[in-house]
């Protein structure tokens, strides 16, 4: 017996230890996640890099090697632009921040304090050069391919393929740090103008100065979307403008569930609480028009039988960036739960997934001149289908829950 009470003591021992390491509450410092394993296997192509990795997670994979290697001349391009730092500065910048930049990782990884050092630095630097020499008119990609950046572009915007901001400032700061220090309002621009034309009609706002920035994705993420809610709100008690956008209807109304009968849980839920598929409610008598003029590419609206919606292109491009953008939303952790925007990504594509169910669906919208398919009628379907199974949310109460009911009531959907 005090075998086996030996035994019990030492277990509470590492059990109690394992505790202890759990952050408290609200604490949690995870910011770059990993995808269940189940989402990126049915679609790597979506999920994982196809040319240059960025942090941990995918460092040292095999086919990557070709641009790690021109990472290391745009390094050597980077260090040449400030006289002032030699190499060791950045070196032991990574070092003061190597403790909190693990820490936002929420798997583990193998890496000594030395090789993570010189990722972040080599990493870091390379973000800089790569949007740098964007911003001056040239393309960093091996022979300035066309094609090689546009795939290491939107590879670093994965969200398995981040390293924490924080780094990418610190990096930053050693190499254009001025009397006044760091230009944080510089380096954000730097990234933002690039951003510039990836989600249709959207226009590009600069976050302020003082907004936490996670990661290069959540960057992304903070300039394309907007819940124009939060912006008028800000406007109105005197915060940074949304460059003139205002709110729409849709957005002021508070969302009204719809009611549930119990027992079937979020699927019954889920379903009584979309819409009809495009060639559904074109044959219930909804007109689809595209808006001239939308504010970006959330600006949707139904009235009088209407439901009009910006043109949107889905190519491999848009694919990519919009399953990223999804999953960002549903990841969790720090930076999702202090989103602006709160599930507006998620919602788009629930709406556009539960238009495409099929490939007449996909002909109504490209007739109404909505959407513009650069992939076949039947991935774009398989597409959408992919991104919305794998999303979790309210669909009674999410930021275009009075749309979607307002288009069943029309639809007579689901009575």
């Amino acid at each position: 017996m005090e075998e086996d009470g030996g035994s019990d003591a030492r277990v509470v021992e590492s059990m109690r230890r394992l505790l202890d390491a759990v952050p408290p509450g609200d604490d949690d410092p995870h910011t770059i996640f990993r995808l269940p394993a189940a989402v990126r296997e049915r679609h790597r192509d979506l999920y994982e890099p196809k040319v240059v990795s960025v942090g941990p997670y995918y460092h040292g994979s095999n086919g990557l090697g070709a641009a790690q290697r021109h990472k290391w001349r745009l390094l050597r391009d980077f260090l040449s632009r400030s006289a002032a730092a030699g190499l060791g500065a950045y070196v032991r910048a990574a070092r003061e921040v190597e403790a909190e930049a693990r820490r936002c990782y929420a798997e583990g990884f193998d890496m000594g304090a030395d090789e993570f050092a010189e990722m972040l630095v080599l990493d870091g630097c390379f973000l800089l050069e790569f949007f740098l020499r964007k911003s001056e008119g040239q393309l960093a990609a091996p022979g300035g391919a066309k094609w090689a950046w546009q795939h290491m572009y939107h590879d670093v915007l994965l969200l398995e393929n981040q390293i924490p901001f924080l780094v990418v400032e610190k990096m930053h700061g050693v190499a254009f740090a001025g009397e006044d220090g760091p230009d944080r309002d510089a380096l954000l621009d730097i990234f933002c103008k690039a951003f510039a034309g990836d989600l249709p009609s959207s226009r590009i706002i600069r976050p302020a100065s003082d907004k936490t920035i996670h990661h290069l994705l959540h960057l992304h993420y903070e300039c394309n979307v907007r819940n124009p809610a939060v912006d008028s709100e800000k406007a109105r008690n005197g915060g940074e403008a949304n460059g003139g956008a205002s709110s729409l209807a849709i957005w002021k109304q508070p969302p009204v569930p719809s009611p549930r009968s119990g027992g079937d849980g979020a699927v019954k839920g889920r379903m009584t609480s979309m819409i009809p598929p495009a060639a559904k409610m074109e044959e219930a008598g909804v007109t689809f028009k595209r808006r001239a003029t939308p504010r970006d590419v959330f600006d949707v609206s139904f009235r009088y039988g209407v439901l009009h919606m910006p043109a949107f292109v889905v190519d491999e491009s848009v694919k990519v960036l919009l399953a990223n953008l999804v999953a960002f939303e549903q990841g969790g952790g720090r930076a999702a739960r202090k989103l602006d925007g709160g599930n507006l990504m998620t919602g788009f594509v629930a709406l556009v997934g539960s238009l495409v169910n099929a490939r007449r669906d996909v002909e109504v919208l490209r007739r109404s001149g909505i959407l513009h398919c650069m992939i076949t009628d039947e991935e774009a379907v398989a597409y959408f289908s992919h991104v919305v199974q794998y999303t979790t949310m309210d669909y009674d109460r999410h930021l275009l829950a009075c749309l979607f009911r307002d288009i069943r009531e029309h639809c007579h959907w689901n009575r």
